[in-house]
């Protein structure tokens, strides 16, 4: 019995003396992870922990650099719209604008056509004046033809009165609105749709008289055009 009972304590001491021994050469580190292994529930409450701590680090350094950033910009808007020039104003193509002859200070330079013979006006050239539309595009033939339903062949404007009367339409020296401004000014001539008639004024628009494939608008003394009706 002696000896049975010497041979137990013996493995006792030599089971914790091997417990001993593993504790040693394990480490810190590892016993840590041992413990984590052991304990699932700990570890998994410190990741979130550890998860909320890090979101609300990186959360208060982004709104920092965010108000920082805003800063800066809104004080460089702020200095730049000091410092700018107020911008002109300006009227779109789709909009027609609302006309006045007594918002006009002076119809001299609106009575005289430019010449028409400059290289912007030849563009396309007239050789290829009658296409597929009938007129060249970007010139004032072109813009009339799709504001008023007449043949496709009349050519250059300046034939375009005496081509109306051969084709039976009314023409006369006094506007109406929705009729066809015409002159023989310039190489080519012009023509006009003309919007609005006051006290003598007529308020046309037209393509090309300000610039090639330009659609402008102005009034003029109705004295300047004969008119198709």
């Amino acid at each position: 019995m002696q000896s049975n009972t010497a041979s137990q304590e013996q493995r006792e001491l030599l089971r914790q003396y091997e417990l001993s021994l593993h504790r040693r050469q394990d480490g810190p580190i590892r016993r840590i992870q041992n413990f984590f292994a052991e304990n699932t529930r700990i570890k998994a409450t410190l990741m979130i922990m550890v998860y909320f701590v890090v979101f609300a680090v990186s959360f208060q350094t982004s709104r920092a650099d965010f108000e920082q950033t805003t800063s800066k910009y809104l004080e460089a808007n702020n200095l730049q719209t000091s410092q700018s020039v107020p911008s002109t104003r300006v009227v779109t193509r789709s909009v027609t604008p609302t006309p006045s002859p007594s918002e006009s200070s002076t119809y001299a330079d609106a009575l005289t056509l430019p010449a028409t013979d400059k290289p912007s006006e030849d563009k396309p050239s007239t050789g290829m004046q009658y296409t597929a539309s009938g007129y060249s595009y970007g010139h004032c033939t072109m813009y009339v033809s799709k504001r008023r339903p007449i043949p496709q062949n009349w050519g250059n404007a300046r034939d375009w009165l005496r081509r109306a009367q051969a084709a039976g339409f009314t023409t006369g020296e006094y506007a109406r609105p929705g009729a066809i401004a015409q002159t023989t000014v310039g190489r080519y001539g012009h023509v006009a749709y003309v919007e609005q008639v006051q006290e003598g004024k007529v308020y046309v628009s037209e393509m090309n008289y300000v610039g090639w494939n330009r659609l402008s608008y102005r009034w003029a003394d109705e004295s300047e055009f004969n008119y198709i009706y």
